[in-house]
């Protein structure tokens, strides 16, 4: 996905652009939930997600989206990781 079609989306659905923000490459989080739902795009890098009842790997040009309260793990890849992040609080 277009950078600039990722924020303007943002915007339009009510999302904070928290901006650009990067993991270090092999970073893992334990499970964990946010308070808040959010969408990002991957600039650079590759990131795993997993939760219950799905994994997901996400690499440059993919949107990742996860709803408030969920819980999830992170895996970082070889590369790290440069991500757009936005988050909606309810």
């Amino acid at each position: 996905m277009d950078r600039n079609a990722f924020e303007a989306g943002l915007a339009r659905d009510g999302f904070d652009n928290a901006g650009v923000r990067e993991m270090p490459p092999g970073c893992h989080n334990d499970a964990h939930a946010h308070d808040f739902e959010v969408r990002a795009l991957v600039l650079e890098g590759h990131i795993t997600v997993a939760c219950a009842d799905e994994t997901r790997e996400c690499g440059p040009g993919d949107v990742l989206t996860m709803a408030a309260d969920r819980e999830h793990t992170e895996d970082v890849g070889a590369d790290g990781l440069k991500f757009i992040v936005g988050r909606k609080y309810g």
